[in-house]
């Protein structure tokens, strides 16, 4: 990459990103409607499900810390890496934006792709590219090389060094789509959804046929359209009124035969399953029941079996991609989940007092977990006066209650 490639990527003159149109059908099986990235995000629970995990990552606050030789962590504010990852990692994005086009990119395609802009030896621009845009290719030799289609339909291909990769499980090359994979389930949803659009277009009403007695000519069965067609499509309510024998029959199947809502339920439970998210974080209310107690429950497990994941690979990454090799021992990045494990007031308060009252932290760190302003002598740590060891209580107490204590 050359030098005024980097700058112009800092200063957001980097090539535009192409259309976001690919088909998924890397995994077997027809499905019910194509689907593509922009058919996808018009069903609701992929939308919500993708949503929540971007904008939940992209909001927790991100720290590095130094490393001493025993392994002791000290906050770290002046690193260039932690200037560039916290506030602009480039020129038209924040941090929050920045790490929202990465999760979207990594929820969808199970692929993140960065591009890296240097200056000379130092970073000073992290660009997130469209996966769909990324063909990665393995040579002989065992590099890992990008062919980057760009938005003029040109190709350029990048090096490992110039791309920061960030993959779900796969082949240890690539990651595996959630969206390919919940295809079938994406496309049931979007088949529903178009049915639902179709009935509420056309007042809800079924399309049929006319049951006459008598065989009738031409010109009647087209006037009969005619006369028809607007009572059995569109919205017009007028009564109709059947002469001559005439029934109507009608043949299309209601929503109720479809099931829909049977249909739609269920494709709201497998898209959430493929993506990781319980249902009632994206607003399933069909077991409100799980509101109240529950959550906190929900929420604590969403984090341990989904978000951390995704936390911990994103952290993993950061040091061995942007990072020198000679600072891999010496620095780690941390996303601060307190904010979504965070518990209620009241049982913050009880499980902070009995963390300064048994010497685990002071009470200034206390105040300072709850955003309050330190105090003068808040800094010591204190311990039960009624707590000692027992050495102490054997030096004090008789002979023989000694050898009763030994017994």
């Amino acid at each position: 990459m050359t030098v005024w490639t980097s700058i112009a990527s800092w200063f957001g003159l980097a090539p535009a990103e192409p259309k976001r149109g690919r088909q998924y059908a890397s995994s077997g099986g027809a499905t019910a409607k194509p689907v593509t990235f922009d058919t996808a995000m018009t069903v609701s629970a992929v939308f919500a499900c993708i949503r929540l995990l971007a904008e939940t990552v992209s909001s927790l606050p991100l720290n590095m810390y130094k490393l001493d030789a025993e392994g002791n962590r000290t906050l770290e504010t002046k690193h260039e890496l932690i200037k560039l990852l916290k506030h602009r990692p480039n020129r038209r994005q924040t941090r929050i934006e920045f790490f929202e086009q990465l999760m979207l990119n990594l929820v969808s395609s199970g692929n993140a792709y960065v591009l890296l802009g240097y200056v000379g030896k130092r970073l000073v621009s992290l660009q997130v590219i469209n996966s769909g845009s990324i063909e990665p290719e393995l040579l002989a030799n065992g590099d890992l090389v990008y062919h980057w289609t760009q938005s003029d339909g040109t190709r350029k291909r990048l090096t490992e060094a110039e791309v920061w990769h960030v993959r779900l499980f796969g082949s240890g090359l690539v990651g595996l789509s959630p969206l390919s994979h919940a295809k079938k389930a994406i496309g049931v949803a979007l088949a529903g959804d178009e049915k639902i659009t179709h009935l509420m277009s056309n007042g809800a009403k079924p399309t049929g046929t006319l049951l006459a007695t008598n065989w009738p000519t031409k010109e009647q069965r087209d006037a009969l359209r005619t006369e028809m067609n607007g009572l059995i499509n569109g919205d017009q309510t007028e009564l109709a009124v059947l002469g001559g024998g005439m029934k109507f029959e009608a043949m299309s199947l209601t929503p109720e035969d479809l099931e829909l809502l049977a249909t739609r339920r269920f494709s709201l439970e497998e898209i959430c399953r493929a993506f990781g998210v319980p249902s009632v974080l994206v607003n399933d209310l069909s077991a409100s029941t799980v509101w109240g107690s529950g959550i906190d429950s929900i929420i604590s497990g969403f984090y341990k079996f989904v978000l951390r994941t995704y936390l911990e690979k994103l952290e993993i990454s950061m040091v061995v991609n942007l990072l020198p090799r000679t600072e891999w021992e010496s620095y780690e990045l941390e996303f601060d989940a307190d904010a979504i494990l965070r518990a209620n007031l009241k049982d913050r308060v009880e499980a902070t007092s009995k963390q300064v009252l048994s010497g685990y932290m002071t009470p200034n760190e206390a105040r300072k977990s709850e955003g309050r302003q330190p105090k003068p002598n808040g800094d010591q740590l204190l311990v039960p006066s009624n707590m000692t060891t027992i050495d102490k209580i054997l030096a004090v107490v008789p002979a023989r209650s000694k050898g009763d204590i030994n017994e």
